[in-house]
């Protein structure tokens, strides 16, 4: 039991520790690219904007990331799509 009790209080710690890795990493990359603050959400609306003329997105599940491996920096954008739109 206690092993168990262990095993559930230690993922979340993971889990917490992850996502601040994860934001670290993300402002990292943010300041070796120097970009303005703002730029990322304005790139990331004009995305949506211009993917959301050919389909129907799900807003609430796109995500973007911003990346580091080694000294270059990539930025990945996942829509989920629903369906192509009538042209």
């Amino acid at each position: 039991m206690q092993s168990l009790l262990n095993w559930f209080f230690r993922s979340s710690v993971d889990t917490v520790r992850e996502t601040a890795k994860d934001r670290m990493k993300t402002m990292l990359v943010h300041d070796r690219l120097e970009l303005p603050a703002g730029r990322i959400e304005v790139l990331q609306e004009e995305l949506i904007a211009v993917v959301s003329r050919y389909f129907e997105l799900d807003r609430d599940l796109t995500k973007f990331d911003l990346n580091q491996v080694e000294r270059k920096a990539s930025f990945v954008a996942n829509f989920p799509l629903l369906r192509s739109k009538e042209c």
